[in-house]
């Protein structure tokens, strides 16, 4: 069976967590980085040679414990109360946040922090019960945060004073819940939402777009014919263009779908080369046009686009560093700073899958990076901030899920 990363399955986080145990266990300890990194090929003398450090997430106390049953149970292994997952992290003023989801059950949760190597959970971030929080995007003194509800998409708002989420309203609710923000740019004065709004009942899929000057009205571009079958996973915006990227077809596995918006053209089709099989799950602006990544069809390798100008991509060649032994290899999160580009994603392997970092120069020749802190990992963020790049997720994946930030200087 494969695992879908950070799919809509993973979203959603329908997790059983087994009431068992007699004895609490001891929480387990943080990893630690290795002794070196992988440098990029190429760069200049020092950059992205440093430690990942995994930084440190003062986590809710469901996340540590474990119940205490009847004397004469025993489990393998013990699960914790409840556990957590970071999906985004973004810039907000001088600081840093993260969001993600705690469950069961499921709750939208956020974590800050003014270094990157120090977490609290942010107090006035309170979200209802069966909501989880995906993508966030700041812009002038507002930061917005993604996410689904018990109806849908949602989306929270912070004013530099107060969260506040999106009240109920016709463009956010998708009937059976079929429908979800899964990322969010700022374009202009606007915040501009991707996602999808599918319709069960009548087995069609249809990805989404969604915009806000606040972040708590919201309005659906209406576009069906362009959309349709379509499901977006990345968003991301340059002066005069938006991009949002996904897949056209099956959710997870593909082929590609992209879409890029206009003053002048509106929403239009990217235009794909003939092996654009895959699926793209995230995107970023670059001086040179639009850098987006993923995994390839055969779910046996990453891949990555590129385009000038959001409408035509070709992929870069395939390469070593986006292949494992022929495993499962998937590119979930990329960001750019000033020296090149970042890409966090997630690779099988004998264990149980770990976390991976991807770094470039010019968005064609890439080097993977891997450290110890990184083993049973899976980093579905990554934003790069004051001279240092930080990468969000989990580790602990089957049975430990425990929301897991790591740190490069």
């Amino acid at each position: 069976m494969r695992r879908l990363g950070a799919s809509l399955a993973t979203l959603t986080l329908a997790v059983s967590l087994a009431a068992c145990g007699s004895i609490a266990p001891t929480a387990p300890a943080s990893p630690t980085a290795s002794a070196a990194a992988s440098a990029v090929s190429g760069g200049p003398p020092g950059w992205l040679d440093a430690d990942w450090a995994v930084a440190d997430v003062a986590q809710p106390s469901a996340v540590t414990t474990a119940p205490s049953l009847e004397p004469g149970y025993q489990c393998h292994p013990c699960h914790f109360l409840a556990e957590n997952n970071l999906f985004a992290v973004g810039r907000v003023g001088s600081g840093l946040i993260a969001v993600g989801v705690q469950q069961p059950p499921s709750q939208a949760v956020a974590f800050e922090s003014s270094d990157g190597l120090h977490w609290a959970p942010v107090d006035e971030f309170r979200a209802n019960d069966n909501t989880v929080a995906i993508g966030i995007a700041s812009g002038g003194s507002r930061t917005v945060v993604v996410g689904q509800n018990h109806e849908g998409a949602t989306a929270w708002s912070f004013d530099g004073n107060t969260w506040r989420e999106a009240p109920r309203q016709k463009d956010l609710v998708v009937p059976y819940v079929a429908g979800s923000m899964t990322s969010v740019t700022v374009f202009g004065d606007e915040f501009v939402g991707g996602g999808y709004r599918d319709d069960p009942l009548h087995d069609k899929a249809s990805a989404a777009v969604w915009r806000s000057t606040d972040g708590l009205d919201w309005r659906a571009d209406d576009v069906p014919d362009v959309f349709a079958g379509g499901r977006i996973w990345g968003i991301a915006s340059s002066a005069n263009a938006i991009v949002a990227v996904g897949t056209n077809g099956d959710p997870n596995y593909g082929p590609v779908g992209a879409w890029v918006w206009t003053r002048t053209g509106g929403w239009q089709r990217a235009k794909l080369a003939p092996d654009a099989s895959g699926a793209m799950r995230a995107v970023t602006a670059t001086d040179e046009g639009f850098v987006a990544v993923g995994l390839n069809g055969r779910d046996d390798g990453a891949r990555v686009w590129r385009s000038r100008d959001g409408l035509t991509w070709s992929a870069v060649p395939d390469q070593p560093a986006f292949q494992y032994f022929g495993a499962p290899v998937r590119m979930q999160a990329i960001t750019a700073e000033p020296d090149g580009l970042v890409v966090g994603g997630w690779r099988s392997d004998a264990g149980k899958g770990s976390a991976v970092v991807w770094t470039s120069r010019d968005g064609t020749d890439w080097q993977a990076a891997w450290e110890t802190s990184f083993s049973g990992g899976e980093i579905d963020g990554v934003v790069a901030a004051e001279g240092s790049v930080v990468a969000v997720g989990r580790t602990g994946y089957p049975d430990w899920n425990q929301a897991t930030i790591w740190h490069r200087p």
